[in-house]
């Protein structure tokens, strides 16, 4: 029911407007239905009038008669008294989204940021009326809009340093590894087995990287498994002296864990840098593909071929690498004769 105001204001009932004024009775209802908050204010701060929404977002079941500074939060009250009298002295009209950050206080004492317009008129007397409207969900969502640009810009400097980390560091330790093993393969025993103990730590290393370059979440290393395995062909063509051939073929790439993926390219890393050190080969070749439920990863090489004692072939150290990488997912890594031509074939294999 669309309350009335004091006869100062409206002299006329909400019923008489009705009968003598139509257009005011609907004016009157369109107020009353309003969505924002609208309060009529006396001279003296007293509330004259007040539509549902207002009470709504008030949570008074009623505000006629009650001061306006009750409704202001309690520790800006003594500052809006005088405020509100020298408005009252000098009124102007001032319009909602002034720049300014204001608050509602309820009934239940909790605060609710509002944005308030001022419209001063005369009407047997000097009055205010104030148009209030909640703009809890608006800055809820500006709010959100802030953290999302935050954690926009965070994954974007998350993504640059993953991605420094992979074009930069990663190829780095894969060069220094393959030079490490191929200064292994023209050693002493003594300084070779030190020196093999020193590419175990750069692999450790690589698997380090690789694991932040995923948990920093760098979408420019993830999906381009070709090109990843293509950066470890182009450094170990720097110590083999010819560039290997590289095809994949299948699915590969969407099948494989960031796991499986690390220990992959450090055992083509491996098993290459082998190739550099014992087949004293001029063509190898690298072939990874799926394989009834498998990834495998086959290197062949021109060589001279692994040795005819299947003993030396397990004890090598570089195999017992590959061997135990592919063994930590269930896989397998065997080293034999290459089929059909001169050579070794070393075939990786780990299902997914």
């Amino acid at each position: 029911m669309v309350r009335t105001m004091r006869c100062r204001v409206r002299p006329t009932t909400y019923r008489d407007d009705v009968a003598a004024a139509p257009d005011t009775a609907m004016l009157l209802h369109a107020v009353e239905r309003a969505p924002d908050g609208v309060l009529i204010v006396d001279e003296s701060g007293t509330i004259v009038y007040a539509n549902r929404a207002m009470l709504g977002m008030s949570g008074y079941p009623d505000l006629e008669g009650r001061n306006v500074d009750e409704l202001v939060p309690v520790a800006l009250r003594g500052q809006h008294v005088g405020v509100r009298n020298r408005y009252m002295h000098d009124p102007t009209q001032r319009p909602m989204g002034a720049g300014l950050e204001l608050a509602l206080q309820r009934a239940d004492g909790r605060e609710v940021p509002v944005e308030i317009s001022l419209s001063p008129f005369e009407h047997n007397g000097r009055y205010v009326v104030t148009a209030v409207r909640d703009v809890s969900d608006r800055q809820e969502a500006q709010r959100r809009l802030s953290v999302a640009h935050e954690q926009l810009a965070l994954v974007g400097e998350r993504e640059r340093i993953g991605r420094d980390l992979h074009d930069v560091v990663l190829q780095h330790l894969y060069g220094m590894g393959l030079t490490v093993q191929a200064i292994s393969a023209a050693a002493p025993d003594k300084v070779s087995a030190r020196l093999d103990e020193v590419v175990d730590d750069v692999d450790r290393i690589i698997s380090e990287v690789r694991t932040i370059v995923f948990t920093l979440g760098s979408t420019g290393t993830r999906g381009a498994l070709g090109q990843e395995l293509a950066d470890v062909v182009a450094q170990a063509s720097r110590v083999l002296g010819f560039t290997p051939a590289l095809r994949l073929e299948g699915p590969v790439d969407s099948v494989l864990t960031n796991e499986i993926r690390t220990e992959m390219i450090a055992s083509m890393r491996e098993a290459l840098g082998n190739v550099a050190r014992h087949a004293k080969a001029s063509e190898a070749a690298v072939l990874v593909t799926v394989d009834d439920g498998s990834v495998v990863m086959t290197v062949v090489d021109d060589g001279v071929g692994p040795p005819a004692d299947a003993a030396t072939v397990q004890a090598g150290h570089g195999l017992k690498n590959l061997h135990s990488r592919a063994a930590g997912f269930g896989g397998t890594c065997t080293l034999g004769p290459r089929r059909g031509a001169p050579g070794a074939e070393l075939r990786w294999t780990v299902p997914f």
